[in-house]
């Protein structure tokens, strides 16, 4: 298998390297809001990481889109993470909407999107409902759109995004997919936006309301937004973006102890080794499982469950990493880290909101199965083999796992 850590999307050493002197530029002027991120989308775009998402028939590199491409998807999250935690968050949105379109979307209507990615067109997959959660009903030979998305990452900035939406009269738990034009800047909303991190993704509100779609813009079945190992088990990707954010703030604080000669004093080195310590750990544990989760997906179903408890809790060490991370340096820099506008109080920010990313606690809870004795993970699923894995969204996957849990635990205690 090719080398992919070190050329990723096209890219040479130190193109890569100029390419993330680049992000990290501007990175204190866009979490101010005084610019945006316009010219780091199109920096990745003129450099090939974006097309680098599609698949190979539309021109791209499967970045991401496979068991073959994982340590080059790793690295280059990674990087971007280091440099710039706002970007690394709208690329990996990227990547994941192209892989959904990849996985579910027809020809037609991922062409589509694909050639607006040639054309320099950033993707973007939202799926968090606001006070309207987004539903579509008949209107003639087209759809018409209901409601609203809120953290809408990259408003104004992602051309075309997959939703998680509902037909209307339904109340079913698998949402439907579509992809949808989103660069009406009428139906943006940036003022909903206003936490203390990650300010420069622009995480808005955007209003569907009376927008009308072609019917083929639906993409796959219902439940196909959910179906794993790609739902929860794609956790790792943002996870090697933490890594990277977590890194760059360890560079930053030996960078400020040495500056001011503290780097030899035994208390800082402890405090110092551990939080590389941890990065180490976080940087293997990640590349190992996204390698664990993508070559799961021709697998059965209790390798897929598996592989996603594997994901699962590898969010969680990776979470609790960073935060040791955080509060290590913390410790260290004292007043130094809070200094206003400085890039350790912004990536400690940044960090902060994007490990509070899709409610940790309630992943956590759905991967418990993983935590199982291992003869009784194979007696819960054992079942489930003789189903197709595809045929299974996240809901019915988990629904029938917490089932064989409490069974488990039930035999456990009668013993």
């Amino acid at each position: 298998m090719k080398d992919h850590a070190i050329e990723t999307a096209t890219l040479t050493a130190p193109e890569r390297s100029d390419l993330m002197r680049q992000l990290s530029a501007n990175a204190g002027p866009a979490d101010r809001g005084s610019i945006g991120l316009a010219s780091e989308i199109g920096a990745l775009s003129r450099a090939g990481a974006l097309v680098a998402c599609l698949p190979f028939t539309a021109g791209g590199e499967g970045l991401g889109l496979d068991a073959d491409s994982v340590v080059a998807a790793f690295e280059l999250l990674r990087d971007m993470g280091r440099a710039n935690l706002s970007v690394a968050r709208l690329f990996e949105g990227h990547l994941n909407a192209a892989k959904l379109l990849h996985l579910y979307g027809g020809s037609s209507v991922a062409e589509r999107a694909f050639a607006a990615v040639r054309d320099g067109a950033l993707l973007g997959v939202w799926a968090a409902d606001g006070a309207c959660p987004l539903r579509y009903g008949r209107a003639g030979r087209h759809l018409r759109l209901d409601g609203e998305k809120i953290f809408a990452s990259g408003l104004g900035l992602v051309r075309f995004a997959v939703v998680s939406l509902r037909a209307e009269g339904t109340d079913r738990s698998c949402p439907d997919l579509a992809i949808v034009d989103v660069s009406d800047s009428a139906r943006q909303d940036p003022s909903a936006w206003n936490a203390t991190g990650m300010r420069a993704t622009v995480s808005g509100r955007f209003d569907f309301t009376g927008l009308e779609i072609d019917p083929a813009a639906l993409i796959g079945q219902p439940g196909d937004y959910e179906r794993e190992p790609h739902y929860e088990g794609g956790t790792w990707r943002y996870c090697a973006a933490q890594l990277g954010g977590a890194e760059a703030l360890v560079e930053l604080w030996r960078s400020d102890l040495a500056a001011r000669g503290r780097l030899d004093d035994p208390l800082q080195l402890a405090r110092y080794a551990r939080a590389v310590s941890l990065c180490r750990a976080m940087a293997h544990l990640v590349r190992e499982t996204g390698m664990t989760v993508e070559t799961s997906a021709t697998g059965s179903a209790a390798r897929i469950d598996a592989a996603v408890a594997d994901a699962l809790l590898t969010q969680q060490f990776v979470e609790e990493s960073c935060m040791e991370v955080l509060r290590l340096a913390e410790r260290s820099l004292g007043t130094a880290g809070y200094a206003s506008g400085s890039p350790i109080e912004r990536i400690r920010r940044d960090l902060s909101l994007f490990l509070r990313q899709a409610a940790p606690d309630a992943k956590l809870l759905k991967g418990r199965v993983g935590c199982s004795p291992p003869h009784a993970h194979g007696d819960a699923v054992r079942q489930r083999d003789a189903r197709p894995a595809s045929g299974m969204c996240c809901a019915d996957r988990y629904r029938d796992a917490g089932r064989a849990g409490r069974r488990t635990r039930a035999g456990a205690t009668s013993r």
